[in-house]
C-alpha cells in the first residue's frame, strides 16, 4: 500500500502539486519491463541536480 501512495497520481488527488521523474518506454510495469541504459544515466543525473538544489 505505502508503494502506491508514494506515486505522484494518487497524491495528485489531494490537491498536491506534484513531479514525477522517471523512464518513460512502452514495458513500463509489464512483463519483461526493461529501460535504455543511456535513460537511466540522464534520469540519475536529473535526480542529482535537484538534490543539489534543494541543500543548496
Amino acid at each position: 500500500l505505502l508503494n502506491h501512495l508514494l506515486h505522484g497520481r494518487f497524491i495528485a488527488r489531494m490537491g498536491a502539486q506534484v513531479v514525477e521523474l522517471g523512464p518513460v518506454n512502452a514495458t513500463i510495469h509489464k512483463i519483461n519491463e526493461c529501460v535504455n541504459a543511456a535513460d537511466l544515466q540522464l534520469l540519475a543525473r536529473m535526480y542529482q541536480r535537484i538534490m543539489e538544489q534543494l541543500v543548496a
